[in-house]
């Protein structure tokens, strides 16, 4: 069984004493690094893309209901109507693909309620989309011809301080079935539902005190379940600010809570998670991004923390304007995985591709500029042609959706 009171203090010398070698393992090293390697020509070149502008008139959430100046964190994207390019799903409103180059009307529908959609998943024959009005969690079941039916209320997840959460993720946790299940954070922690049946679906409580930021799914321990990664609320300590990173330990057998290991630290609050084998050596590594705020200072840092023997090494990737958005993939097609980021803050407003050499050494290019993000930059293959394109929502410029396609192919 865990010890508790002991996980708390090694969690609370994170969070105060900063880089620590702790006796269980924390983390073994965090001196940034900044490498300069050579690094081989890229297997698909990543240098050509287009901008295109899904969406320059999305309200926020404060234009229909408190507090005033919330906006949405939602963003999804998944083939709603069939047709073999992706749409796009954020707030109260679907976008559907126009195929081709995608140049086209994304026609914009909506779904008829102030919710924050955010994720969709298949039951039976039927699409639905997800969409938190928190504490209601609801389901819109897709129709033909680009339409929703109501909104039904599955499920009950505590609200946050902004009212709705800011991480989302559908995943095998509960059985290895193949069947996903909802992941939720909000105040309190990671929820989990099981969109099995009629509502209400339970909605249980796997990491108490975890961040409602981004959280992260992965193996962790190499036992073939998925465990998840997140900030955590050092009890006693500013809540909205976590910069203790942790890994939550899947049991395996449905039990909740989930024991807690920590990752490593980070300077401000930690925003998105991403984890994966970032260096070839065939363990999971753990990526997080800064948030500042205000964030009127580049000083938010970009991190990945890389699985050694006695825990976890941190390595600073960049430091620059509030980063809140991430996410992992293999843009290139050379075998390992690149991250992609874009500034929340600052002039430049630079949405950003980091290419991987293999071994965690990362070098940017830079896909935009001037198209502020927030929880977005994440990557699909929207138009079916074998790379991965751009999807990104605003805060500040919250009016827009942005698309960027790929051109490599």
């Amino acid at each position: 069984m865990i010890n508790y009171a002991r996980f708390r203090e090694c969690l609370l010398f994170l969070a105060v004493a900063g880089a620590m070698t702790l006796p269980w393992g924390c983390e073994s090293g965090n001196t940034p690094q900044n490498p300069d390697p050579e690094i081989p020509a890229d297997t698909l070149l990543t240098d050509a893309w287009t901008y295109i502008e899904v969406d320059s008139t999305k309200d926020m959430w404060g234009t229909f209901d408190d507090p005033d100046w919330l906006r949405y964190f939602g963003l999804a994207v998944a083939d709603l109507d069939g047709d073999g390019y992706q749409d796009v799903v954020s707030g109260r409103n679907v976008y559907f693909n126009p195929g081709a180059g995608m140049t086209g009307n994304w026609q914009k529908v909506d779904l008829g309620q102030n919710v924050d959609a955010n994720l969709v998943y298949v039951d039976g024959e039927t699409q639905y989309v997800l969409a938190e009005a928190l504490p209601d969690v609801l389901r819109f079941p897709v129709l033909a011809n680009r339409t929703f039916g109501p909104g039904e209320v599955m499920a009950a997840v505590p609200p946050t301080g902004h009212h709705n959460g800011q991480g989302y993720r559908m995943a095998d946790v509960l059985s290895g079935n193949g069947v996903d299940e909802i992941l939720y954070a909000s105040q309190g922690g990671i929820y989990q539902l099981v969109p099995d049946g009629p509502a209400p679906w339970e909605a249980t409580l796997l990491t108490p005190d975890a961040s409602d930021e981004g959280f992260a799914v992965g193996d962790m321990d190499g036992d073939g379940d998925l465990d998840l990664v997140s900030g955590y609320r050092v009890p006693g300590r500013d809540a909205e600010v976590p910069t203790v990173v942790v890994w939550w330990e899947n049991p395996g057998d449905g039990t909740a809570p989930w024991a807690a290991h920590p990752v490593g630290h980070t300077q401000f609050a930690t925003d998105r998670v991403e984890a994966g084998d970032l260096n070839g050596d065939g363990r999971t590594d753990v990526v997080v991004a800064e948030e500042r705020y205000p964030g009127l200072e580049p000083d938010a840092t970009l991190w990945a923390y890389l699985r050694v023997d006695t825990g976890f090494v941190r390595r600073a990737i960049v430091t620059q304007f509030s980063m809140n958005n991430l996410d992992v993939a293999d843009f290139d097609q050379d075998g390992d995985l690149d991250l992609v980021t874009g500034e929340h803050k600052g002039e430049a407003l630079t949405t950003q591709l980091w290419l991987n050499d293999g071994k965690a050494n990362f070098r940017m290019k830079e896909v935009d500029r001037g198209k502020e993000s927030h929880l977005g930059t994440q990557a699909y293959d929207l138009d079916n042609d074998g790379d991965l394109d751009l999807v990104s929502i605003g805060w500040d410029q919250h009016r827009f959706v942005h698309v960027w396609r790929n051109d490599a192919r």
